[in-house]
């Protein structure tokens, strides 16, 4: 079979496998088997699937997922969080959507110390959500402020969506964390200014805040900064001991579990049954995760023996699109497959193929690795698939449809497109800090 009809067959196999409700990796997998049953009819590449998975499953890069995993789920419980708002919205309270500019200013800092997206929607959610309601803010702030503000995890260091493309790349990640910081910055000031425009147009969307708060003394605030006297801690020692080059993005993830254990700890949360449930559950992602790693791996294997991965590279270097051209046409294909699968099988199917067209046309692959994080910002609030908004949904209230929250988040999108669109005409941008 001709290498462009079997590309056809893959994206029509992987399609239906997934329509069909198959869980990504196995639908990853068996498009694997297709692909070699149609090209390898005796089956001999499948060995080499094994070796690997089985080297990848070794990469000592990979073992910091599930221990930023297990950060995040520690600080879920430990109390940490509760705090961190309190201390947000002291700061913020005395505007109009200060509750909403409070949940942003908490994601800045919770996506500095967790780096996952899930875990911090669903936490900030689980805290600020009822008092959003509460104080009867429109769904644009309560919910879509939530939804988009915890995809800054995405962005701004320890990004585990940097660490598995710096793996996959093999770039340093201690670089991508640098390069994501000015652009994390840039969308988490643009989802504030926002709300600062939605609210002086729209009054009703976000009450005053109560007087008092309205007019507390500057010392008073200045006072609320002790709540960050355990986040702080947790930020600086993980990324403090990568950037001083005392220890390895591995190395800083155990600290930040032994951190965040120690918060746990301060706060009287840390028991027996807390860190059994943390565990349980970095178990869970962490076995998702590994199975989505070696689904992609298998097909990317199978594509790539089969002429695929040269295939779609000439076709991309033959439309003679340029250099802005083909990194538009890139943009909007991540933007597609967003729609519809996960960041971390987007990245096993695209970045292989992409990334020797971005060498070869003399691009830097850190500042690549920013630009498909920016893209993975938009799939999380792009739907059907739209990952935030089902995070948000499973702590919403009943009543609280998915399209109701697709419409709260629809505003957020349009500035992270923004943002995005910034980052692929200026290309110095997220590299500032490193030439320094």
């Amino acid at each position: 079979m001709s290498i462009g009809l079997l590309s056809f067959v893959l994206l029509a196999c992987l399609i239906l496998l997934l329509c069909m409700g198959q869980p990504l990796s196995w639908s990853l997998g068996a498009t694997a088997i297709v692909i070699c049953l149609i090209q390898f009819p005796n089956l001999g590449p499948i060995s080499s699937f094994v070796n690997r998975i089985f080297d990848l499953a070794q990469s000592s890069t990979l073992m910091a997922v599930p221990l930023f995993v297990m950060m995040a789920a520690i600080l879920q419980r430990s109390g940490v969080p509760e705090q961190l708002f309190k201390a947000a919205y002291i700061w913020a309270g005395g505007l109009r959507g200060g509750l909403a500019i409070g949940v942003i200013l908490s994601n800045i800092v919770m996506a500095a110390m967790v780096g996952v997206v899930g875990a911090e929607i669903v936490t900030l959610g689980l805290i600020a959500l009822p008092q959003l309601m509460k104080n009867k803010y429109d769904d644009t702030l309560a919910l879509g402020a939530l939804a988009a503000g915890g995809g800054l995890a995405t962005l701004i260091p320890p990004s585990v969506v940097f660490i598995v493309y710096g793996m996959t790349a093999s770039v340093s990640v201690a670089h991508l964390f640098t390069a994501g910081i000015i652009p994390g910055l840039i969308l988490a000031a643009g989802y504030i200014l926002f709300i600062i425009i939605h609210c002086r147009r729209h009054p009703e969307a976000a009450p005053l805040p109560p007087e008092e708060l309205r007019n507390l003394p500057l010392m008073a605030r200045i006072r609320a900064l002790k709540e960050l006297a355990l986040p702080l801690p947790i930020i600086l020692g993980v990324l403090a001991s990568i950037y001083m080059g005392i220890a390895t993005p591995n190395e800083a993830a155990g600290v930040g579990v032994v951190l965040v254990m120690i918060a746990a700890l301060i706060k009287r949360k840390l028991s027996v049954k807390m860190l059994w449930d943390s565990c349980q559950e970095t178990l869970k992602v962490s076995c998702m995760l590994a199975w989505l790693f070696f689904g992609a791996q298998t097909v990317i294997g199978a594509y790539t023996l089969a002429g695929g991965t040269q295939f779609v590279r000439d076709a991309i270097l033959s439309m003679d699109l340029g250099v802005t051209g083909t990194i538009l046409l890139m943009n909007l294909i991540w933007i597609f497959l967003g729609c519809f699968l996960d960041w971390m099988g987007i990245l096993f199917l695209t970045i292989p193929i992409f990334l020797p067209v971005i060498l070869n046309m003399g691009l830097d692959p850190i500042w690549f690795g920013v630009l498909y994080c920016m893209n993975m910002q938009v799939s999380y609030l792009s739907p059907p698939f739209a990952p935030s908004s089902f995070y948000m949904k499973s702590i919403a209230p009943k009543e609280i449809s998915m399209l109701r929250i697709y419409k709260a988040t629809m505003p957020y999108l349009i500035v992270t497109f923004s943002v995005l669109m910034l980052v692929t005409f200026w290309r110095d941008l997220p590299l500032y800090l490193l030439s320094r």
